[in-house]
């Protein structure tokens, strides 16, 4: 799960034992207690400088 801050975002899956296991990094870093994952608001409504709004969700040009 990324926080509404991430901005950049980077996973890996690999099979151990029969198992599936997937470890992903990102940044600006989220899971912070107190801190809520998205922010209130209309879709788009407060996207950031040098994004644009596709399917209601901020996206980095």
């Amino acid at each position: 799960m990324a926080w509404a801050t991430t901005r950049r975002l980077g996973c890996a899956v690999v099979i151990c034992s029969g198992r599936y296991n997937v470890v992903c990094r990102y940044s600006v870093r989220g899971n912070i207690v107190g801190e809520e994952i998205y922010k209130r608001g209309r879709p788009c409504s407060q996207c950031p400088a040098g994004t644009t709004c596709d399917n209601n969700l901020c996206k980095w040009n």
